[in-house]
């Protein structure tokens, strides 16, 4: 956390009450994606940004250019913030300032948070990244039918060595041997290209100890919400998307898990520091509600 000046202020949104009524800390490393979804027969596109699976906050988007991820992001800090005020985990001239986002690689709102946050380091997922290179590989097969399985799987094997890179330098060596070795190849060379361009990128989350490479926890959050929007189709008036999105995401966070699962027997926001102090989480789910839930539970007794 530190003080900075921005060039927007910022605002509180409702958002998602859960994470702080709960005790949880706001994170320093972060994920954020978005999503599709309709309204009225139109696109429009779900902005969310979470701690691993734990949504922080939600909102919905009307466009997702660099304009308007710089507002829904000034809205989200803005949001943490007056959470970590409210609950006196710092003083009311910081700014709530991520270590680092994990995003999936689309430009405008890596170019958004640059702006907002200056010195945040930005992280691209690496299963995006190795997506690409999965449809670049398609397209130098199709372009070269004559090109063995043995050789094929080879190329593959390199550029998966390429994303496993233990630093920056390795990183970029990588890059540079793969593309003396295919120096006449344009369709691998553009994607060579790209992997050079965002070395620092694919390899910012190796600075950290918890900062994420993959967005595949928030996709497994997001899965869930799929299930919610397939259950009944599109929006239908503005003011409901984001009191819905809201409420789906308090059940994520608070939902426990069944008794087979890795994190059994209790919920995101407890696996991440939530207290509940004994209180089952249908009834937390409710107390969250109000965004009130610490303040109604009693003092442990020790």
């Amino acid at each position: 956390m530190g003080v900075a000046s921005h060039p927007m202020a910022r605002q509180s949104n409702p958002g998602v009450t859960v994470a702080n009524a709960t005790g949880a800390y706001p994170p320093a490393h972060i994920l954020t994606d978005e999503k599709f979804a309709t309204l009225d027969g139109e696109q429009i596109y779900l902005f969310l940004l979470s701690q691993a699976e734990l949504i922080w906050y939600v909102e919905w988007m009307e466009r997702t250019d660099e304009e308007a991820f710089e507002q829904v992001i000034v809205n989200a800090l803005g949001t943490l913030e007056a959470a970590g005020q409210s609950e006196a985990l710092w003083a009311p001239d910081v700014f709530y300032t991520p270590k680092s986002v994990t995003t999936d690689g689309w430009r405008a709102v890596q170019n958004a948070w640059q702006t907002l946050v200056p010195g945040i380091d930005l992280i691209e997922c690496n299963l995006h990244g190795r997506k690409r290179v999965s449809a670049t590989l398609k397209d130098f097969s199709e372009a070269h039918p004559d090109y063995l399985h043995s050789d094929s799987q080879q190329l593959k094997d390199d550029f998966d060595h390429v994303f496993a890179a233990p630093s920056l330098a390795a990183f970029s060596q990588r890059v540079r041997r793969l593309r003396e070795q295919h120096a006449d190849e344009p369709i691998l060379l553009k994607r060579l290209d790209i992997l050079a361009d965002k070395r620092v990128m694919f390899t910012n989350h190796l600075k950290f100890d918890s900062a994420p490479a993959f967005s595949s926890a928030l996709d497994r959050s997001m899965r869930f919400l799929d299930e919610k929007l397939l259950s009944f189709g599109q929006f239908r008036a503005i003011d409901s998307i984001d009191p819905m999105l809201n409420a789906w995401a308090i059940v994520n966070n608070l939902r426990a898990f069944l008794p087979d699962a890795k994190k059994a027997g209790q919920s995101l926001a407890q696996f991440f520091g939530a207290q509940l102090q004994g209180l089952p989480w249908m009834e937390a789910l409710n107390l969250s509600t109000v965004a009130a839930l610490d303040k109604l539970l009693p003092p442990e007794k020790n």
